[in-house]
């Protein structure tokens, strides 16, 4: 058997090594070996993934969090931007008191039809609801929690929001829904259509003719809710913790 000269030694010792270096930068940019790239050929465990449809590692849920701040006010100014255009107005805050409680109420909007408190909540995820008095639940980041069921907090909001108002002479009638501020909120069994999402809510607005017919004087009555909410009072009290932090 006759040698094999040198310089062709030299040129397959070269190739080996190159194809050494290149073979795992190519499979690791293409997500392919050196057989599938050659043949495309696929591994049946992997033909079976692919045909059901099944991910070959299955990913964590995306990381979520409660709401900010910040995604509140965005929410009311949205909330001021539309009645200003629609013929309603908005006092914010809408918290009121009578009788020793305390409707902690994010805003109440002001239409020809009456008044509606608005009660914000931030929570994000997955919230399944259930009819009064049971919790609901809130399934975020793998989690399962629970939190008082806002229909409750509704009906007692209501009550407190209607006492108020009939204590101060404001001859109207009120409603208080609950709003999902939390634009990764996702609402699933909802048992009542005072449960929002914030898209949800703004869209329920554009669309509810009643909240137009009505002959409730929109101006005069958010002026006496603004003095029954004390906002003015509760402007100059922010403003007040914001210099002390400074």
């Amino acid at each position: 058997m006759s040698e094999i000269p040198v310089s062709q030694l030299i040129f397959i010792v070269v190739m080996g090594v190159l194809l050494l270096l290149i073979v795992p930068v190519i499979e690791s940019r293409t997500g392919k070996s050196l057989t599938e790239l050659l043949f495309g050929f696929r591994r049946k465990s992997q033909r079976t993934q692919d045909k059901e449809g099944t991910p070959a590692k299955a990913g964590k849920e995306p990381r979520i969090n409660n709401g900010t701040k910040g995604e509140l006010l965005s929410f009311i100014s949205q909330l001021i931007t539309f009645a200003r255009k629609n013929g309603m107005q908005v006092v914010a805050p809408g918290t009121v008191t009578y009788n020793g409680n305390t409707a902690r109420l994010s805003a109440l909007l002001v239409t020809p039809g009456g008044v509606t408190g608005i009660y914000c909540l931030g929570f994000g995820g997955t919230i399944t609801g259930t009819r009064e008095p049971h919790s609901w639940r809130q399934h975020i980041n793998g989690e399962d929690k629970t939190f008082p069921n806002p229909l409750t907090a509704c009906q007692e909001q209501k009550k407190i929001l209607q006492g108020a108002m009939d204590n101060a002479g404001i001859r109207a009638e009120a409603d208080v829904v609950t709003v999902f501020t939390n634009p990764r909120a996702t609402l699933c069994q909802i048992p009542s259509s005072r449960i929002h999402s914030q898209p949800d809510f703004m869209k329920y607005l554009k669309e509810t003719s009643a909240l137009r017919n009505g002959s409730l004087d929109v101006k005069e009555t958010a002026r006496q809710l603004a003095v029954l909410a004390d906002v003015k009072g509760r402007q100059e009290e922010a403003k007040e913790k914001k210099k002390k932090k400074k």
